[in-house]
């Protein structure tokens, strides 16, 4: 990656610029991301986006030396052990290193929040994704829906 990114937690204030981050993607890289043919997120996703629905979750975003938004990472705690995460890069950034920095970040931040595992959907046919996520050791396998891939990752548990 050459350029000097920044990493942190997505705050309220952030949400004017998830959107026109969101409105930026190609409309491809939104389908792979919202599974829907969106061009900006609804209220309620954006306050999802930038609080999470839980006092548990987490949402990062990556800014580059603008400040803009190039990146946006989440998890959401599904059931207090394990939580399913998203990922979006800049069409530009792409293949960059961002996605593997973005879902590092997510994993350790899961693994110290004492979670089991990560988990989430892919479309059968994002190979970049799914090429990242065996990467980074998730585990692919089927869905009941024919058109996505769960991938999920088994963390250690911390010992005091």
């Amino acid at each position: 990656m050459d350029r000097r990114l920044t990493i942190r937690r997505l705050r309220r204030e952030d949400a004017p610029q998830v959107q026109a981050f969101v409105r930026r993607l190609s409309p491809e890289a939104r389908f792979r991301r919202f599974f829907a043919p969106v061009n900006e997120l609804t209220e309620r996703q954006l306050e999802r986006v930038t609080t999470g629905s839980g006092p548990d979750d987490v949402s990062l975003a990556a800014f580059d030396d603008a400040g803009r938004i190039v990146g946006l990472a989440q998890y959401a705690v599904e059931d207090g052990a394990s939580a399913e995460f998203g990922v979006v890069v800049d069409d530009r950034l792409q293949r960059s290193g961002l996605g593997t920095r973005l879902i590092r970040e997510l994993i350790e931040q899961a693994h110290a929040r004492g979670l089991a595992a990560l988990n989430g959907l892919v479309l059968y046919d994002n190979w970049p994704m799914l090429s990242l996520a065996a990467k980074l050791g998730f585990e692919l396998g089927e869905d009941a829906d024919p058109a996505l891939m769960r991938v999920e990752k088994a963390l250690q548990p911390v010992f005091a």
